[in-house]
């Protein structure tokens, strides 16, 4: 039977937040994201079609009624090779939807810009190779800089209303790239939000909450990016456990679906198996399984819905900000942003896809 802290969600969604995967790979191999530090487990290869996307997103529509799309979770949306036709029938179904890109690959640029999206975030983690290709391995600094000036350059000749961010992830050490890259992105039009890094996926994170740094979960390439942390984990993950929580918003509010419709138990899990496919039981169904499945148990036990959904925002950043300026005594950083924020760019998308609609209807 169905928990009631499931029953009481279940009423509350509104809206609801999909994260789909649209290929099954990514071009990086970034040491805290599971397409870099899990080898022996990998995501179905090849990309969703845009036919199939459209059918997620009329069921969604169905069941959901508002809804916003985000055409990412583990892997990289450019390497989808008809990336503006997915943009395309998403939001000719009147659904906004978004992007986030590592920006190192640029063939797609034109595509995508002239596809219009509501919202496009450069994921990136410094403004000197030294840094940038440490915590974002296999990319190029030089050319997401190249990349980010060309997608500006689109949007605008496309007249688009395109919101363009870089999200820029706090690690010890990269202050000074930090402030360099501020200045870049906020030349160009972009606006600029920092955030503090953290170790993904859940199962990492879980390991270090049960075991410790020790556990044999763990590779040495994890300890070593969890030293690179800002945000010192094994104090977020105490202060994560004593924030009492009614549910997991991971949970209550989104679906995250791979490249062939299967659904996972949250955007944060990588290995455990999909809990269904999305257009094979409704979504009632689907959410029952969240519920009933012993990992988020063990997950809330440990507060880590807490840590990834930045659920003690004030907290956090004390002791980000203590480790700092322990490291850096001299170094006054900006304040970080809540990544909620796509909600509401979410729903401030989906208020302007109603209005082109009604105008359309009108004429």
């Amino acid at each position: 039977m169905a928990s009631l802290a499931y029953l009481k969600s279940w009423k509350r969604l509104r809206p609801t937040l999909f994260s789909v995967d649209i290929v099954g790979t990514c071009n990086l191999r970034c040491p805290s994201c599971p397409i870099g530090n899990i080898s022996a487990h990998a995501l179905p290869k090849g990309a969703m079609s845009p036919e199939m996307l459209k059918a997620i997103v009329r069921k969604a529509k169905r069941e959901f009624g508002r809804v916003s799309f985000h055409l990412y979770n583990w892997t990289e949306p450019l390497l989808h090779p008809r990336i503006g036709d997915c943009i395309r029938v998403v939001s000719d179904e009147g659904v906004p939807v978004f992007l986030s890109t590592n920006l190192n690959l640029g063939k797609r640029i034109e595509e995508v810009a002239a596809a219009r999206p509501d919202g496009i975030r450069i994921s990136l983690s410094g403004f000197r190779q030294e840094n940038y290709g440490t915590t974002h391995a296999r990319g190029d600094i030089e050319a997401v800089k190249k990349n980010m000036q060309t997608l500006a350059e689109a949007v605008r000749r496309h007249g688009s209303a395109t919101d363009l961010t870089v999200l820029f992830h706090r690690y010890l050490g990269n202050h000074t790239d930090e402030a360099e890259m501020r200045h870049l992105a906020e030349s160009l039009g972009y606006r600029f939000e920092p955030v503090w890094a953290y170790l993904m996926p859940l199962e990492k994170t879980l390991a270090f909450a049960e075991d410790g740094a020790g556990s044999d979960r763990l590779t040495d390439s994890d300890r070593d990016i969890i030293d690179r942390l800002a945000l010192p984990l094994e104090a977020a993950v105490e202060v994560s456990r004593g924030t009492i929580t009614k549910d997991c918003r991971l949970r209550s509010e989104q679906f995250a679906i791979g490249p062939t419709g299967d659904v996972a138990l949250c955007c944060s899990v990588y290995e455990e198996s999909p809990i269904g496919n999305y257009l094979d039981e409704p979504a009632e169904t689907l959410q029952a399984r969240k519920y009933e499945h012993p990992t988020c148990n063990k997950c809330m036990k440990q507060g880590l819905h807490v840590l990834g959904t930045y659920g003690a925002a004030e907290d956090f950043e004390r002791l980000a900000r203590s480790r700092v300026a322990s490291a850096y005594p001299d170094v006054e950083l900006p304040a970080t942003v809540a990544i909620s924020r796509w909600h509401t760019l979410a729903m401030a998308a989906l208020r302007r896809v109603r209005r082109k609609f009604q105008t359309r209807a009108a004429g």
